[in-house]
């Protein structure tokens, strides 16, 4: 007989010691090196099953494991032929009919299902541009460390890329593909023994974390990552800032695969409703949250009709001449049931549900009716800055609208300013540049917003009609404790100059900050410093009692 060139780890789990017997006499004749390996239990067996990189299960009916807790190929031993066979299994031998040649056609035959079974498995569960594995192969993943662990210190990280979309959108899938191969070489430097990594979607990645029953290491863990994944990507020479926002659950007793992902999602979704890379810890609060959001739609779409917006204004003051001179109007919801909502709790459910271009249409003109409120109570003309979605700049009604508001306000339209984000710029960048400059023949102007936390380029700025770069809070908060941060924000500041652009610096909270921002030659700031968001009546006692000293500084 031709023997096996391989060897094959044979493990027999059954009851009867005949089995062992037969298949040890049969094997002496088939020749080779097979050894065979008897288990007591399905536990024993997994062990040996484990242990051996091209094993083969034979056992019989009475202890046929399911096809999710043995991955090695099953041979069953009958003793009869079978009227059908279970999914799991290929191959069996029945008692009678066993003898060499058929016991050698059996390994075979397994050995090859099974190494094409492997390879299917493989290809099914791993993607195929990163080859870590996909949501099926995580999923599967998953399952077998909560059965296998008790769920017993297990934590669970969901991963999305804030800008991705917006990135490949704008650089092409090459790019894209460049950028995410950078993102899991990041996260596979992040892992430690008994952690995993998979991509579940196009820039959705999750991590499973062994060994996380201490919370504060859990936490340092997490921020550590979060850094990691905050520092630029380079691709083809340009350099990146891809926002992340990351959702943390932990495995409890009653956990399932199922149950543990969606709690992330939960988790990682309430992370993406902030600021910048932030991440949260699933609450089971949430899990009512999440559940409540149609509620939420239902009663914003009241809110529109019943009046229970309102707008807050934050002051712009000019470093140089000391005075106020523009406003940022920011939206609330006079909830009744929560309160005061920010804009972070309901503007983005506005722009999932279609109703951020109504919303932000009832903006412009409140706006604009405050700024008539104020000039007939004899305040200085100010800009007006008004935030502007990106779905407004896709309505076809945005323009008539806009002059039909402009003509019923009865204001001059060169003090109203919009805002616009990086990504909406970046997004379909020639659609933008010519709506922006039909919008520019009304007379208003455009700032850019949150700048630093995007992709754009100043090559691709200095074709668009903005007058204003306003830096994002981030790069201010701390500053004066780091000099990093100083020198990102005075190069910013001079760069923009050169392209004849007028900064704004957001979050301002320090005199220290401000004097360094007014060393580097910023133009104006806003922030607690200045004045937090306040309504209009607040507003106009704030404009009427002036600036106090200490913002004005000795040169003014």
């Amino acid at each position: 007989m031709s023997a096996f060139v391989e060897p094959l780890r044979l493990v027999l789990l059954a009851d009867t010691p005949q089995w062992s017997e037969l298949l040890r006499e049969r094997l002496g004749a088939v020749g080779g090196p097979l050894p065979l390996s008897c288990a007591a239990s399905w536990a024993d067996a997994r062990q040996l099953l484990d242990a051996a990189d091209d094993a083969v299960l034979l056992t019989t009916p009475a202890h046929l494991p399911d096809s999710r807790r043995c991955s090695a190929p099953i041979i069953l031993l009958l003793e009869h032929e079978p009227a059908d066979m279970p999914p799991q299994v290929c191959d069996w031998l029945v008692r009678d009919q066993l003898s060499a040649d058929v016991l050698r056609r059996s390994l075979r035959y397994v050995r090859e299902q099974g190494r094409l079974r492997l390879t299917l498995q493989r290809l099914a569960e791993q993607d195929a541009l990163t080859g870590i594995a996909n949501r099926q192969g995580f999923h599967t993943l998953l399952a077998a460390r909560l059965d296998e662990q008790g769920r017993r210190g297990l934590a669970l990280i969901q991963l999305d890329l804030d800008n991705f979309r917006q990135a490949n959108d704008a650089l092409g899938d090459c790019a894209g593909d460049q950028l995410i191969k950078q993102v899991v070489a990041r996260l596979k430097q992040y892992l430690e023994r008994g952690d995993q990594v998979a991509r579940l979607g196009g820039d959705e990645f999750a991590l499973l974390l062994d060994r996380h029953d201490d919370l504060e290491r859990l936490h340092a863990r997490v921020q550590h990552l979060l850094e990691a994944l905050g520092e630029p990507y380079w691709v083809d020479g340009e350099s990146l800032l891809l926002g992340c926002s990351l959702g943390v659950a932990l495995a409890k007793p009653a956990s399932t695969a199922d149950a543990l992902m969606w709690h992330a999602h939960i988790a990682m979704q309430q992370a993406k409703s902030r600021q910048g890379c932030t991440y949260h810890l699933y609450d089971e609060r949430l899990d009512h949250g999440m559940r409540s959001q149609v509620d939420l739609q239902r009663e914003l779409r009241r809110a529109l009709r019943k009046g229970e917006l309102q707008l807050h204004y934050q002051p712009r003051l000019c470093l140089h001449s000391g005075a106020i001179v523009g406003l940022e109007a920011l939206v609330r919801w006079q909830h009744e049931a929560h309160g005061l909502l920010l804009p972070g709790e309901f503007v983005p459910l506005a722009e999932e549900c279609g109703l951020i271009v109504p919303l932000g249409y009832w903006v412009i003109d409140r706006a604009m009716r405050d700024m008539q409120w104020l000039r007939e109570r004899g305040h200085a003309p100010l800009h007006m800055a008004v935030n502007l979605s990106f779905r407004q700049f896709q309505d076809s009604q945005l323009l008539p609208t806009l002059e039909r508001l402009i003509d019923s306000c009865g204001i001059d339209s060169h003090w109203l300013e919009f805002e616009l984000t990086e990504t909406a710029v970046m997004r379909r960048s020639d659609y933008v540049l010519q709506t922006m400059r039909r919008l520019g023949h009304l007379g208003v102007r455009f700032s850019l917003d949150d700048f630093g936390t995007g992709f754009s380029s100043f090559e691709h700025l200095s074709n668009l009609p903005i007058a204003l770069l306003k830096i994002d809070r981030s790069f201010v908060t701390g500053m004066e404790t780091r000099p990093q941060s100083q020198q990102l924000v005075q190069a910013m500041i001079s760069l923009a100059h050169n392209l004849d652009l007028q900064v704004v610096a957001e979050g301002v909270e320090t005199l220290e900050q401000l004097e360094l921002l007014r060393e580097f030659g910023c133009d104006q700031v806003q922030g607690y410093l200045i004045s937090k968001a306040v309504p209009l009546p607040e507003l106009a006692r704030f404009l009427a009692a002036g600036v106090r000293q200490p913002l004005l500084g000795e040169r003014l």
